[in-house]
């Protein structure tokens, strides 16, 4: 979403989550055919936007306790995270390859 603070504009991503959580069959899921193909394209969607202000479902996708210390001892906002928001999606691609690669060569 797009933020208009102080005549300023700020591109906002939340992300919900990019966890493969223990369980999850990315390879021969019946019940999810296009779980492994989502998860990927979910990962160039997101590695293809621009982030100024980086949130997420859970605080500690973006630091959250950390951020909020910080926001009367700073004079620039916290929440401006471009850095966090594209090292927190690259965490995430590389786990998700990682437990693909896992299922790949198990199955």
């Amino acid at each position: 979403m797009r933020l208009n603070d102080h005549n300023k504009q700020y591109d906002v991503i939340i992300v919900g989550s990019l966890n493969v959580n223990p369980g999850y069959k990315l390879i021969n899921n019946k019940t999810y055919p296009n779980i492994a193909k989502d998860y990927n394209d979910a990962i160039k969607v997101l590695k293809s936007l621009h982030c100024d202000i980086f949130l997420g479902a859970h605080a500690g996708y973006f630091d959250l306790k950390h951020k909020y210390a910080l926001l009367d001892k700073n004079t620039t906002n916290p929440f401006i995270d471009p850095t966090g928001y594209k090292k927190h999606v690259i965490q995430k691609e590389h786990e998700f390859y990682k437990e693909l690669e896992r299922q790949q060569s198990a199955h």
